[in-house]
């Protein structure tokens, strides 16, 4: 929790512990604290909400990698994500 809250207070972003429904309602992302636990939020609001998938950036890795669920129709959302990513690296 303590990670968390420092994150959010680095980045400028909001901690709303275990409010999902309150990050969905006021903002465009939510941001998981490990893989096993964004793979079931992901699956939650996406197969049950209706929600949409961008794929998951990994963060703690040089290269750009965006992890896709098997289950998506297409991966475009994902590949814009990995060239934005891209794109914010170029000095």
């Amino acid at each position: 929790m303590a990670d968390a809250e420092l994150v959010a207070r680095l980045t400028g972003a909001e901690h709303v512990e275990i409010l999902i429904e309150e990050a969905t309602r006021r903002y465009g992302v939510v941001i998981a604290p490990d893989g096993i636990s964004g793979n079931l939020i992901f699956r939650t609001l996406a197969f049950l909400g209706a929600g949409a998938g961008h794929g998951a950036p990994v963060v703690n890795i040089d290269k750009i990698f965006v992890d896709t669920s098997r289950a998506s129709p297409d991966y475009t959302n994902a590949i814009m994500l990995a060239k934005s990513l891209a794109e914010s690296r170029k000095p």
